[in-house]
């Protein structure tokens, strides 16, 4: 298969495709990171190839010598002779385990999150302006989390949404809207490729209105309110359904942005849409899709909020989850 796992200690890599059972990597667009989950064959037969991973260890996902992703094994799971499984995670997963006290003096959202991520050690890609001052303090919070809140305050200002990953090790956020992806596979190598979109499996679609909110609530640190805002036509069709948005005293002239901008991404019908469909290593959650299905009536852009890949006897599919945008 062109997919290879490799393993790296020190200056040493070791292609270790040859010993896998399964091979799975995933990501979530409410989880910082990629998730890799692997299997090494097992036998206590002589002669058998020694199992060379570890707890700790990195391991490299390629696909035709272009790397995917990167993760530290942080699991493993032996059971007799059976396969040994491992779960492996980028290096956003020091961000997801570590808590601090950050205390940010109207910094730029962007610097911010620059200084949190040299503090910890983890390389960057490009981290795109974002156009908040943040002026709070962050007391003993998981690092990922006061990550992901900056991003917010971004978003809720600006009305932009930003795509949060990580590449080949460095970390990466992005204007959501330049992130479209599309897929091919070919049925033989050097065969020719076709639309992965003429080979969907197992559709389905849900909506809802139960993440809904079609009035908007601003209040300011003495919790008193400073303005509330509605989408009168989605409140008379469904209900009036509050959300609550605090700001600091010195936020309260962008209360009415603030306000339209969560207006523009809450008061709506979620559609959350999933199928299955032939791999590609592009499609990571927080990227865009397009996509036309005929029997749900899946039909437009969508959000990946979701993507699961596997590799099995060299047949690569993958399960995207697919927003409404």
């Amino acid at each position: 298969m062109a997919h290879e796992l490799w393993l790296i200690k020190g200056d040493t890599m070791t292609n270790i495709t040859p010993m896998l059972g399964t091979l799975m990597w995933r990501s979530n667009k409410d989880e910082l990171g990629d998730e890799i989950n692997f299997s090494i064959a097992f036998n206590d037969t002589n002669y058998f190839p020694v199992n060379p991973c570890d707890i700790g260890d990195l391991v490299a996902l390629y696909n035709n010598g272009q790397e995917i992703t990167r993760a530290i094994i942080v699991d493993e799971l032996k059971n007799g002779i059976a396969p040994i499984g491992y779960i492996g995670f980028d290096y956003a997963f020091y961000l997801n385990k570590s808590t601090a006290v950050y205390q940010f003096n109207k910094l730029p959202g962007d610097a911010c999150i620059k200084k949190i991520l040299n503090d910890f050690g983890i390389p960057i890609g490009n981290i795109t302006s974002l156009p908040v001052k943040v002026d709070k303090i962050f007391n003993d919070k998981k690092v990922s989390e006061i990550i992901k809140e900056i991003i917010k305050m971004a978003e809720q200002k600006s009305g932009v949404k930003y795509l949060m990953e990580m590449r080949a090790g460095k970390f990466y956020i992005e204007k959501q809207g330049n992130s479209l992806v599309t897929g091919k596979f070919n049925l033989f190598e050097g065969g020719p490729e076709y639309d992965i979109r003429t080979a969907i499996m197992n559709p389905s679609k849900r909506r809802s209105i139960t993440d809904m909110a079609n009035t908007i609530q601003v209040v300011g640190n003495n919790d008193k309110v400073v303005l509330t805002k509605s989408d009168s036509k989605m409140v008379e069709k469904y209900g009036r359904i509050t959300k609550v948005v605090k700001l600091d005293q010195n936020e309260k002239k962008s209360a009415k942005q603030v306000a339209e901008n969560e207006l523009k991404l809450l008061s709506k019908v979620v559609e959350e849409n999933s199928v299955e469909l032939l791999g590609d290593d592009n499609f990571r959650a927080g990227r865009l899709f397009e996509l036309e299905e005929p029997i749900t009536g899946i039909k437009g852009k969508f959000l990946i909020t979701a993507v699961e890949h596997t590799i099995a006897k060299g047949i690569h599919k993958m399960k995207p989850s697919l927003e409404v945008m």
